[in-house]
C-alpha cells in the first residue's frame, strides 16, 4: 500500500488530531506535514528554492489560520507549477456562502468541519480519499 504524502494547514492541534485520526479510520496510509499558517505552507510549499522536492498527493488548508488569508495561500498554492496536479481542499468551520463561492470559483473543494466526531471522521476521511482518487493516486 502507498503512504500518501498529506499536506494540513490548521493551526488548532485538536484539529490536527482529528485529520489524522480522520485518515485512519478511513485507512489512508500517509505522511502527514502540518503548517500553522497559509504563509508558513507558502513559503515552503511554492519556493523557487526547491523545484523538484517532495510534491503532497493532497492539501487540506484551513481558511482561517494566524498572518493569512486563506484564499491567498490557496491563490499562490494553485498558481505554483509543480503543485498544479495536487488536489486542494479547503477545511474550515466557516459556513459562510461566500467562502464557499470563492472556492467554488477558485475550483476548490469546500469541506465544512462536522461538529460531531463520527461525522468529523467520516466526513473528513472520505473527502480526502475521493481527492486521491479523482487524481488517479488512488
Amino acid at each position: 500500500m502507498k503512504s500518501f504524502r498529506i499536506v494540513l494547514v490548521e493551526d488548532n492541534p485538536a484539529d490536527v488530531f482529528l485529520v489524522q485520526k480522520a485518515l485512519a479510520a478511513a485507512s489512508v496510509d500517509h505522511a502527514l506535514t502540518q503548517f500553522t499558517s497559509g504563509t508558513e505552507a507558502v513559503r515552503v510549499l511554492c519556493s523557487p528554492e526547491e523545484p523538484h522536492g517532495p510534491v503532497p498527493d493532497a492539501i487540506l488548508l484551513d481558511l482561517n489560520t494566524p498572518r493569512t488569508d486563506g484564499f491567498e495561500a490557496l491563490r499562490a498554492l494553485k498558481e505554483t507549477p509543480r503543485l498544479a496536479g495536487v488536489p486542494i481542499a479547503i477545511l474550515t468551520s466557516s459556513r459562510a456562502r461566500s467562502d464557499k463561492h470563492r472556492a467554488s470559483i477558485l475550483g476548490t473543494r469546500y469541506i465544512e468541519k462536522p461538529s460531531q466526531l463520527e461525522e468529523f471522521l467520516s466526513t473528513v476521511g472520505q473527502a480526502v480519499k475521493d481527492m486521491l482518487g479523482s487524481s488517479g493516486k488512488m
